[in-house]
């Protein structure tokens, strides 16, 4: 049995210390190895043949195994730090009771947690003296019972700890045991060159529930930019492209001409998956395009029940834009959540909303419509070139979060802006029926469907009444019908509000007009109608009658705004 005494003579604060100190150790070791890997791979710049071969492969072998230590040691201080506190918290309260609620009150508590309450004297009225003697003992009674669940809890937590620390340590052994970093036959054939990785995520999918902890660690290795992979679970791919940004960073700061004029884009999601714990870095890369790609989640799209892949459009780059449209993301997911637990049958299903900067979206200088950076970018807005390209990447990201989901049939959303939602129609008309479950679309100048009158939703591989769109009063670009039919045109899709209202949940909503505000947040600080809107179509809720706010089609807005034009010249 934990006595007091033991408590007492336990520093439970000093694992605290030990941790901080053990991550410092480790820290400089990382460093160390971090910069044994960048002298190798200089070398190997210059270095060719079976000796630089047999150098580069002894070169993983130690790097692998550096990994595995610094995985363990950061679970062995993980353990000290974690158990340390809790086991200081318990040992706080019981001192607390110990050495000043109890002597207080006037009571003596012995070693094994006994409380005996001072004995009230008997004097002339007898039954006062009884009821006082009883009040005291109750309460005696009351901080025994205190004391013996702390002694309880701090011996369990002793027990629990120690079997933390022994598991983190055996994991340290295992790391620097023998053949702790040997890679599987499949994996060798992969670095070497022989097979590659299977480019159908649903294949790499399976395939990576087989690797052991080496193989992925060999893997990235191999290619520093695996977490990029679609169809790794997003827990992987975050710890991969984590380790790949801190890289990065540390390159452009140091003036590495290779990534340095990426600096702004780097700091931007740093910044950006630092604010909050619940954020996954799904992609980073900074070297296939002209400009920086990277998309975040908001919350584990494997584990979510709805997610939502939201495309920009013009102008939009990671270093301007990832921090805003993931702080987005985030309101979308909690008013998307509101809804559905205010929804019988949906409490408790979760979403998970990721920004995705996945391609080189056009660009106009602001300041300079003339400069050749805009010109350029007029005429990329004006065609098809970009939104092509990305098309394929866009529908390969789909296809990965449906596969590493951990149900069969997740339910996802498809949401385009501008040229974006342009993107987004194309990347759906490569994506497998079924994949994505619904789209929503705002400011849109047409979805790569043509003019015609055939059925667009079959083209987009969605089913009919999951297809939403919306036109904000003094949107132009919704107008364009640049690229097919803009969607505000199209009966098939279900024509959704963006005026002011109170919607369902009771919350007053301000609109939007113009067409930057379909996703931003209102002076009050709530989703205005358009945004709900989306979050509802998020949730899978817009079958629910009265949730989803419905508006008018874009000839109908387009023609209000034309007349309220023509009157403002008139005047």
């Amino acid at each position: 049995m934990t006595t007091i005494s033991h408590v007492r003579g336990c520093q439970p604060s000093s694992m605290l210390d030990y941790a901080t100190s053990l991550l410092a150790s480790n820290s400089t070791f990382t460093d160390q190895i971090h910069r044994m890997d960048r002298a190798v791979d200089a070398a190997m710049d210059k270095w060719q043949g079976e000796a630089a071969a047999a150098a580069s492969a002894r070169s993983l072998s130690e790097s692998l195994a550096a990994s595995h230590i610094d995985t363990a040691v950061i679970a062995i201080a993980e353990a000290h730090s974690s158990h340390g506190g809790v086991l200081e918290g318990i040992r706080t309260s019981l001192l607390a009771i110990v050495d000043l609620e109890a002597p207080g009150a006037g009571m003596t508590v012995s070693d094994d947690g006994i409380v005996t309450a001072p004995t009230v004297p008997l004097g002339s009225d007898v039954v006062v003296s009884m009821l006082l003697q009883s009040q005291l003992d109750a309460q005696a009674d009351a901080l025994e019972v205190r004391i013996e669940a702390l002694l309880v809890q701090f011996g369990e937590g002793e027990m629990q700890a120690a079997q933390a620390i022994r598991a983190a340590q055996q994991q340290l052994d295992a790391a620097g045991s023998p053949g702790a970093a040997t890679i599987s036959p499949a994996v060798s054939d992969i670095i070497s060159g022989t097979t590659s990785l299977p480019s159908d995520p649903a294949q790499l999918h399976q395939m990576w529930s087989t690797l052991s902890p080496a193989d992925k660690d060999a893997l990235f290795a191999h290619d520093n930019y695996i977490g990029n992979r679609d169809g790794l679970p997003v827990v992987d791919r975050d710890h991969y492209n984590r380790i790949k940004l801190d890289d990065e960073l540390t390159r452009a700061e140091a003036c590495d001409p290779t990534v340095s004029n990426r600096l702004i884009d780097l700091q931007a999601v740093r910044d950006t998956i630092e604010k909050d714990p619940n954020r996954m870095l799904m992609l980073l890369d900074t070297q296939s395009g002209a400009q920086t790609h990277a998309a975040v989640a908001v919350g584990n799209p494997d584990t979510a029940d709805h997610m939502s892949v939201t495309t920009p459009g013009l102008n939009t780059t990671v270093g301007g834009a990832i921090g805003a449209m993931t702080q987005e993301g985030e309101q979308m997911k909690s008013t998307a959540e509101a809804q559905l637990d205010r929804t019988a049958g949906h409490q408790g299903e979760t979403v998970s909303t990721i920004a995705w900067i996945g391609y080189d979206a056009p660009q106009l200088d602001k300041d300079d419509y003339f400069s050749e950076e805009s010109i350029a970018g007029a005429i990329q807005v004006a065609q098809p070139w970009n939104a092509q390209a990305a098309a394929p990447d866009l529908s390969q990201f789909y296809k990965g979060i449906d596969a590493s989901n951990y149900d069969d049939d997740p339910h996802l959303t498809a949401v385009g802006h501008s040229y974006g939602s342009f993107t987004t129609g194309l990347a759906l008309q490569e994506t497998p029926e079924g994949i994505v479950d619904d789209v929503m679309v705002y400011g849109s100048p047409g979805l790569g469907t043509g003019h015609d009158f055939d059925s667009s939703l079959d083209k987009l591989n969605i089913a009919p009444g999951h297809a939403y769109e919306m036109t904000a009063h003094n949107d132009p670009v919704a107008h364009m019908n640049r690229f097919g039919w803009s969607p505000g045109y199209m009966s098939e899709f279900t024509h959704l509000d963006t005026d002011a209202t109170t919607t369902a949940d009771g919350v007053v909503r301000q609109g939007a007009s113009g067409h930057s505000e379909y996703p931003r947040s209102g002076d009050n600080g709530e989703l205005r109608t358009s945004g709900y809107n989306t979050a509802v179509v998020i949730a899978g809720l817009a079958g629910v009658p009265g949730v989803l706010v419905t508006g008018d089609s874009a000839i109908q807005t387009g023609g209000i705004d034309l007349l309220n034009q023509l009157t403002e010249l008139g005047r």
